[in-house]
């Protein structure tokens, strides 16, 4: 594989100017170099990169080298899936000899609209599925590649963006841990009917992403619970959770066997209404991401001999406060957080997911491994 001048990112809608800035301060040798809403491009000004090439970024749910846009834009999409196939084929040349590396081809949109603002009728993914169908009719024998399944360290993938219906770029990363296996970093999430809100697949998606070491018999806090979706996903996992929010929770939750509820600000709760052992503390309150912090800081110390880590969802409900997002990491490593991490999920908002384990979190995925 020839090295490439060009990156390719996608984020949410309305994310762009925040990872723009976030590459500026953390790579500065990458420079803006194109975009739609929810994709954008960089040129590596000091160097080519490989597909090998490590991003870590908040914003950047999915990237990898920059291909180019695929030719025959506007033309049926038989005709852009044999293009696809052709750059491919020009790409790995030496497929017989790679026998030990899986290919891998996943196909996904582009970000169409700001969440929660789409229009009516709209469906996330009818691009992609079209365009995956086009693909898998039209692959060679001669390539054997899996279309849309989960990558897995070191498999070769080709990323078939979808920018508009009869418009694709093309790119290509090896799947290492700062890749999401999932296409476009979306991962398919059931959405049960019974869940009380969406912030049951915001919970599901971080606990996919982080790999928290959770364990049937734990016991979670949760601030700002209500109306109980990710304390409705925390159950079904098997464990015990309480959840603080002064609105009403689902009235299924409160029935489910092993829920606990206090109805009341999280300011006015004191150490001794919870749990003598809390192993995870979660938070997804409306607030500023300082008060997040404060609200974390303070029951964390309180609960520094049995904690685990926290999951904490910090509302961005002005873009400036991504310029915060660092100091926040280093507070949760002042806090005594190890592999903390940040990510704007495909399920997030205007909003993005802080994970930290604590020392004894780390001894427990030790133990696993």
């Amino acid at each position: 594989m020839k090295p490439s001048e060009f990156l390719y990112t996608v984020c949410q809608v309305g994310a762009e100017p925040a990872l723009k800035k976030e590459l500026a301060r953390d790579y500065p040798a990458l420079r803006f170099a194109y975009s739609r809403p929810g994709f954008v491009t960089f040129k590596d000004t000091e160097s080519k990169l490989t597909q090998n090439f490590g991003l870590r970024s908040v914003f950047a749910r999915a990237f990898g080298l920059s291909l180019g846009a695929v030719p025959k834009k506007g033309e049926p999409l038989e005709s852009l899936a044999q293009a696809v196939w052709e750059r491919i084929s020009q790409e790995t040349p030496d497929l017989s000899a790679r026998a030990q590396t899986k290919i891998k081809v996943h196909v996904f949109e582009r970000d169409q609209h700001v969440p929660s603002e789409e229009p009516m009728g709209y469906l996330q993914g009818a691009w992609a599925e079209r365009a995956e169908k086009a693909l898998t009719e039209t692959r060679p024998q001669s390539i054997q590649a899996e279309i849309n399944t989960p990558a897995k360290l070191g498999d070769l993938v080709f990323d078939v963006v979808v920018l508009e219906q009869n418009e694709w770029w093309l790119g290509l990363h090896e799947q290492t841990r700062g890749h999401s296996p999932f296409p476009g970093g979306r991962p398919k999430i059931p959405y049960p009917n019974e869940a009380p809100s969406r912030a049951y697949t915001k919970l599901q998606e971080a606990l996919l992403w982080s790999e928290a070491p959770i364990i049937a018999g734990d016991t979670a806090v949760e601030i700002g619970s209500a109306p109980g979706g990710a304390c409705y996903a925390l159950l079904k996992h098997g464990l015990k959770v309480v959840g603080i929010d002064p609105g009403k929770m689902d009235p299924m939750v409160m029935l489910m066997k092993g829920y606990q509820h206090i109805s009341k600000s999280v300011n006015l709760v004191p150490r001794e209404e919870l749990p003598p052992s809390v192993e995870w503390l979660l938070l997804d309150m409306n607030v500023p991401p300082s008060a997040s912090l404060f609200v974390v800081d303070r029951l964390a110390s309180r609960m520094k001999d049995c904690l685990l880590g926290v999951i904490l969802t910090v509302k961005l409900n002005n873009w400036k406060f991504a310029d915060e997002i660092p100091g926040m990491r280093e507070h949760l490593r002042a806090m005594g957080m190890t592999r903390v991490r940040a990510r704007q999920l495909a399920s997030n908002r205007q909003e993005f997911c802080l994970y930290g384990l604590t020392r004894k979190g780390g001894l427990r995925i030790a133990s696993r491994e």
